[in-house]
């Protein structure tokens, strides 16, 4: 008596070089209900169609992008910061008013922003604030360290409040390409009139006799560095340096 022996064949894996992630996704669920697919090749459809839908993703995130980045206007500085009696304010954009502006525009492109913040290690503690851009599973971060804005008048959960909104503001303007009204304009620099090298000199050494952290000085008058100082901000500045000098 001759007995046959069958043996089952595997079914053929499909396909994938040209796969589209939504017909890709339709031929595993497929092959995952039959018993005699080999699960490491199974395995290997799921994480290519993940890949799909990572690239897919990406690719319509800069598309969205890019129609966002055409419909966003410049920031005005409606906020002023206040240096103390007699010392006189400097303007910035306010969280609230950049908020007014950006999430109709985020809403119509389908965006999420979002943030985060963490205890700032060393330097004397602050923040470190974190800001999410996400659209259908693909998102951009960016983050800033930042001191604890102990600005006059100001207790330390105020200081805490004032350093997450500067924080936030900066992490949008990074992730969204916004441009503050009175910021450097194409090399144009707005026809502001900036300190001179004199003045420069001057308050370097008034930082270095007050053992001022220069970056957070930097970041109160919202500059990258003193060359960005303006003429109108010299007095302010120079007069925050000279109060924190010890009487002789």
């Amino acid at each position: 008596m001759n007995t046959e022996i069958v043996t089952a064949e595997k079914p053929a894996l499909p396909a994938v070089s040209d796969q589209e992630p939504g017909n890709l996704l339709h031929a595993i669920v497929t092959l995952a209900k039959d018993s005699a697919v080999d699960v490491a090749k199974l395995d290997a459809l799921l994480k290519m169609q993940e890949r799909l839908e990572g690239r897919d993703a990406e690719r319509e995130f800069t598309a969205a992008f890019v129609r966002l980045s055409a419909k966003m206007p410049r920031v005005k500085k409606n906020g002023t910061i206040s240096l103390g009696t007699n010392k006189g304010s400097i303007p910035f954009a306010k969280w609230e008013d950049m908020d007014k502006i950006i999430r109709p525009l985020l809403n119509e492109e389908g965006f999420a922003l979002s943030f985060d913040s963490a205890p700032r290690p060393g330097d004397g503690g602050g923040l470190v604030v974190t800001g999410r851009l996400e659209r259908g599973g693909h998102a951009r971060t960016a983050s800033i360290p930042l001191p604890l804005d102990t600005g006059p008048g100001r207790n330390n959960l105020q200081a805490m409040g004032s350093t997450l909104s500067y924080g936030k503001r900066y992490c949008a303007e990074m992730l969204l390409n916004i441009v503050r009204e009175g910021d450097d304009d194409d090399g144009k620099r707005g026809g502001a009139q900036f300190i001179t090298q004199d003045d420069i000199g001057k308050l370097r050494k008034l930082i270095a006799d007050t053992g001022t952290d220069e970056d957070r000085f930097l970041q109160f008058f919202q500059v990258t560095d003193l060359a960005s100082l303006t003429v109108e901000n010299l007095a302010p500045a120079r007069n925050m340096l000279l109060a924190k000098r010890k009487p002789a």
